[in-house]
């Protein structure tokens, strides 16, 4: 639980009932959902991030603070074959959700239902894995879209005519262990961008920042193809792609204040810049250029090519 934080050490632009204490130099804000660290003499250090991301959220704390899910990595029992049709399938389950009107919470959920499923297959039937990516974006819907949605849902992709859609929905809440609520990367990367990931202390400019902040949930949203994504904790592709915005920006990637904040294991680090580089290899993000005009160019070029070649490409054996 957290510890409201004595009143002597608040920073004066947070008002006391929305502080809390996470540690001794770490603080979050529910209010505008920030957090701030305290040094050891005292200076604050907050987040600096676009006023949009000013979100008052008490009901819950941030998503990148829980650990055992956001480092839950799968055992697949056939992984290289599983890849192999693997973003076939991931673009089927996005055609699908773009066409109903989705949010990205539901097709993440939906994801990683249908991730958690495949694992424990050794052998795949194309009809079936259909059959089911289907139903995990019907059961995703119930979970995160209102009623009359999840019904359009089931309708459109025949939930409501199959006979035996009810054995067949039972059938997969027992794989998943009728566990529908799970921490996704989106959630993780949602969470990161609310709270910020550059600091008043650091130098970038503020059109490049929002560039980044337009663009980012895109990039998850392209990388969930990679060969690499099912190898990779959630919160280690949410950081990955966190590195790779501040890689952008001109800033460390993993900075001292960015293990503070979101990397509570330090001892850990060294996956998470493993994590990184695969990401900017699957993007193959040039080096950083210096004309402001061809920022947002650079980042949509960047979309495009992970978008058309390396992200559904990519090698299981890179070792960067």
């Amino acid at each position: 639980m957290l510890q409201q934080k004595s009143k002597n050490s608040l920073n004066f632009t947070h008002q006391k009932k929305y502080l809390f204490e996470i540690s001794q130099t770490l603080s979050y804000c529910s209010n505008c959902s920030t957090v701030i660290i305290t040094d050891k003499s005292g200076k604050t250090i907050s987040p600096i991030k676009p006023k949009k991301c000013e979100i008052h959220k008490e009901e819950s704390l941030p998503t990148f603070l829980y650990k055992s899910e956001a480092n839950k990595i799968y055992n697949f029992s056939n992984d290289k074959s599983y890849n192999k049709i693997r973003s076939d399938f991931v673009k089927l389950m996005k055609s699908n959700c773009k066409k109903l009107d989705l949010n990205l919470k539901t097709f993440f959920s939906a994801l990683d239902y249908f991730d958690r499923i495949c694992s424990i297959f050794v052998a795949f039937d194309l009809k079936s894995l259909k059959q089911i990516s289907d139903l995990c974006i019907i059961l995703s819907a119930k979970m995160n879209e209102n009623m009359s949605k999840a019904m359009e849902v089931k309708c459109a992709l025949g939930g409501s005519s199959n006979k035996n859609y009810v054995k067949d929905e039972l059938y997969l809440l027992q794989i998943l262990k009728y566990d529908l609520v799970r921490i996704t990367s989106y959630d993780i990367l949602r969470d990161i961008l609310m709270c910020g990931f550059i600091f008043n202390d650091e130098d970038f400019q503020e059109k490049k920042m929002n560039s980044i902040y337009d663009k980012i949930e895109n990039m998850l949203y392209l990388f969930c193809e990679s060969k690499h994504w099912i190898y990779m904790s959630p919160k280690e592709i949410a950081m990955g792609i966190v590195g790779w915005a501040r890689d952008f920006l001109g800033l460390v990637p993993f900075s001292k204040n960015i293990q503070i904040v979101f990397l509570n294991e330090f001892n850990d680090i060294h996956n998470y810049i493993k994590c990184l580089n695969k990401i900017k290899k699957c993007f193959k993000i040039k080096e950083n250029k210096n004309s402001d005009n061809i920022i947002k160019n650079d980042i949509n070029n960047s979309i495009n090519i992970g978008n058309h070649s390396d992200s559904t490409k990519d090698s299981n054996s890179d070792n960067n």
